[in-house]
C-alpha cells in the first residue's frame, strides 16, 4: 500500500525536518527515519493491536 501526505502535512514534516537538522547534525535525518517508520509500521498492521 501507497501513501501520500496532504501538502500542509507534508510542509509542517519538512519544516520540522530542517528544525531538528538546525539542531544537531543528522537529527532531522533520524527524526524522518521515525516518522517512516512509523507510518510503514501503520500500513503493515493497519488494525490495532495487530502490531
Amino acid at each position: 500500500m501507497n501513501f501520500k501526505f496532504h501538502p500542509e502535512a507534508e510542509a509542517e514534516l519538512n519544516a520540522a525536518i530542517d528544525y531538528y537538522e538546525e539542531r544537531q547534525e543528522n537529527l532531522g535525518l533520524e527524526f524522518a527515519q521515525e516518522v517512516y517508520a512509523a507510518i510503514h509500521r501503520i500500513i503493515s498492521f493497519p488494525e490495532p493491536g495487530n502490531g
